[in-house]
């Protein structure tokens, strides 16, 4: 590296990472960016929007609607939870506060499965600590009536 300056002047620093060549540096008073972002780009999140609105045609029974493609994902999202998706009944969950509270301390799990309870460890419990009992069906003399 060269310790002198295009016009020949000493400088006082190094250059290297963080600390460029004073040729490149911005002028002072000048942007980085001078014609700043062209009126046509967008970002992702309006992106993302103007997909969401977009309408698409679905068939609910025998009729055909247009909707939006946001209501379309909120309805497979419901439709997936009411079969009993867990994890879709937790990104419901996630959507309204108060029921995500509810949900959090049931105890549902990142994977959508649920954590028992204190109580149903006892009922396991007392299940499997409970005496055998022969059903009425099963006669332990092999004898039958018939």
């Amino acid at each position: 590296m060269s310790t002198d300056d295009e016009d020949g002047d000493e400088r006082d620093y190094e250059v290297g990472y963080g600390k460029p060549p004073k040729h490149s540096r911005f002028k002072k008073g000048q942007s980085g960016n001078p014609r700043g972002r062209p009126k046509g780009a967008k970002g992702f999140k309006a992106s993302l929007k103007r997909e969401l609105a977009t309408k698409v045609t679905v068939r609910d029974g025998n009729r055909e609607m247009k909707i939006s493609k946001a209501e379309a994902a909120a309805k497979r999202l419901m439709a997936n939870a009411l079969k009993g998706n867990m994890r879709a009944l937790g990104m419901l969950a996630s959507f309204d506060d108060e029921f995500s509270d509810e949900v959090a301390a049931a105890g549902v799990g990142d994977d959508g499965t649920l954590s028992p309870e204190a109580v149903d460890f006892e009922i396991l419990r007392e299940f499997l600590n409970r005496p055998s009992e022969p059903d009425a069906d099963d006669d332990p003399s092999g004898d039958t009536d018939d």
